[in-house]
């Protein structure tokens, strides 16, 4: 005989379109992971990577003087693939020496062996990050984790072997720690961020600033300027100066800005005119929105992203920190279903923008534009409905007009 169906609510099934995302998130994350797999296991040295290896390496044998010279770094290459060898122009290492130093102990095993780490340590920063700032309980919220594990500039970070993930993670901790009151502590992580990648976060401590958080800027200046010092210092005149022509090597490279408004309009008033408007709407969110601190730091990320003259399709990955925080305010199905389509664009990414030019990084821009909109949209009128619901009615404002008026009389 059978026995009783079970209709206990705490056995009940996801709604089904949240289990078809499931599904179709899961799916993506295994095709990203298992291709890393195969990637690595056919080429278990990546130029990104090598860079930052051998920048440590130089550090460590020459002094960190050296870490932007291209006769040393080439020296340091020397066994690897023939491929692999070439140092100078636009294929040098030129973040700042943050990134080195954090490499020093990678230098310690193979380089293949440190790429598997630091894949490891990425993949443990983006769990990190999803886990204090991603909303929502259960299957919503690993359904979260799946779709940032199948984005292109997601998979493309890890393959290239880029800083993306520790960087969203600082991030993602400078917001926690702002939202449990260590503004201090919160500037510091933001500092980090920073000076590991700065064209990534430029406009975050500003939108904090606008917002009124001082004291989490106060924590980003001192902390950045011990960080700064100490770059300074360790470098000395000649590591500088390296610094400053492989920087000017790397950006003469149009492929740096490719990713960015530049790519459509060229780099004349027209563009500088668009990240103008851009990054004062992104402000404007901040200020706007300031109570909800989600939204300062989203406003912040995003607008770093619409501005920048330096940005590869892997830096994206930052605008996934974002989405998790704006879904924290519960914002409307609309605004839902755009984040949603945000998908699309990210992944459209795939064949690179030299394959097809702007139909491939088009989409992207406009999203973000379109974004960001949204988000001043939703500020605009918050901040009109503060002003109405501060405002006494008519009959009110007659009343008291008139009660000003007699004590006005009454006094003089």
């Amino acid at each position: 005989m059978i026995g009783p169906v079970n209709h206990s609510p705490s056995v009940r099934r996801p709604p089904l379109w949240l289990a078809a995302a499931a599904v179709a998130a899961g799916w993506g994350a295994v095709y990203s992971i298992g291709r890393w797999i195969i990637l690595f296991a056919f080429g278990p040295v990546h130029q990104d990577m090598r860079f930052t290896y051998v920048a440590a390496e130089a550090g460590l044998r020459y002094g960190w003087s050296t870490i932007y010279d291209a006769a040393t770094l080439h020296s340091l290459s020397t066994s690897f693939p023939s491929s692999q060898q070439y140092i100078g122009g636009s294929l040098t290492y030129i973040n700042p020496p943050l990134l080195a130093w954090l490499f020093v102990p990678f230098t310690a095993v193979p380089e293949p062996v440190a790429y598997a780490l630091w894949a490891v340590v990425s993949l443990a920063s983006l769990v990190w990050a999803w886990h204090i700032a991603a909303p929502y309980t259960g299957l919503a919220k690993i359904t979260l984790l799946l779709v940032a594990l199948a984005l292109w500039p997601v998979l493309l970070a890890f393959y290239y072997g880029q800083p993306s993930m520790v960087l969203l993670l600082l991030v993602a901790v400078a917001w926690w720690l702002c939202a449990h009151d260590r503004p201090l502590a919160a500037g510091a992580a933001l500092a980090l961020a920073t000076f590991l990648k700065p064209q990534v976060v430029a406009l975050v401590p500003l939108a904090l600033l606008v917002s009124g958080r001082y004291r989490p800027v106060l924590g980003w200046v001192l902390a950045g300027a011990v960080l700064g010092v100490a770059s300074i210092v360790t470098l000395g005149p000649a590591g500088l100066m390296g610094w400053w022509h492989a920087l000017q090597a790397v950006q003469a490279d149009p492929a740096h800005a490719s990713n960015t408004l530049a790519r459509v309009f060229g780099l004349g008033p027209l563009t500088y005119a668009l990240w103008a408007l851009q990054g004062a709407a992104a402000l404007l969110v901040a200020r706007w929105r300031r109570r909800e601190l989600e939204v300062v730091f989203a406003a912040g990320i995003l607008g770093s992203a619409a501005v920048a003259f330096h940005f590869h399709e892997w830096d994206y990955t930052i605008l996934v920190l974002a989405v998790w925080l704006v879904l924290r305010t519960s914002p409307s199905r609309g605004h839902r279903l755009w984040l949603v389509a945000g998908v699309l664009p990210m992944q459209l990414m795939t064949y690179g923008p030299a394959a097809a030019g702007l139909v491939l990084i088009g989409p992207q821009l406009v999203w973000d534009a379109v974004w960001l909109a949204i988000l001043a949209a939703g500020g605009l009128s918050g901040s009109t409905r503060q002003a109405t619901a501060s405002s006494p009615p008519p009959a009110a404002q007659t009343r008291s007009g008139h009660a000003l008026s007699h004590r006005g009389t009454s006094s003089s």
